[in-house]
């Protein structure tokens, strides 16, 4: 395991714990009546589905970047793609709260999104230092 998968690998855990506090706490004291199950499940899905995508990227980066920049827009799309059919199907099966629903999702994606294209961003520029 590299370094720079292990500090991105305890971001991901410290901001997973942040979230699921922060959810504890704003699903328990302000919003107490729009709490669903699924929240947790989302939460672990987009913390892993991220660690999994950042370790292809991460992988990518360290070899070429044109073909890094180039992956790196079609590993958006599958992302996207995928987040989304997790949120429609979801949808479709359960319509209760679904405004709650997607903005936690959002709030999910911006959250996990940010902190790995932050990394990635550092990678890259020691990576192209080094060339």
């Amino acid at each position: 395991m590299s370094p720079e998968f292990k500090k991105f690998l305890l971001k991901l855990i410290a901001a997973t714990i942040i979230l699921a506090l922060l959810g504890w706490v704003v699903f328990f004291f302000i919003f107490r009546g729009l709490y669903m199950g699924i929240y947790p499940v989302a939460l672990v899905f987009f913390s892993t589905f991220t660690l999994l995508v950042h370790a292809y990227q991460l992988k990518l980066a360290r070899g070429n970047l044109a073909k890094f920049t180039r992956s790196n827009m079609l590993v958006t799309f599958v992302k996207l793609v995928v987040y989304s059919l997790f949120t429609v199907i979801y949808l479709a099966a359960n319509t209760e709260n679904a405004v709650v629903f997607v903005i936690v999702v959002m709030a999910l994606y911006l959250v996990f999104t940010s902190l790995e294209v932050s990394d990635l961003v550092k990678i890259a520029r020691t990576q192209n230092k080094n060339k």
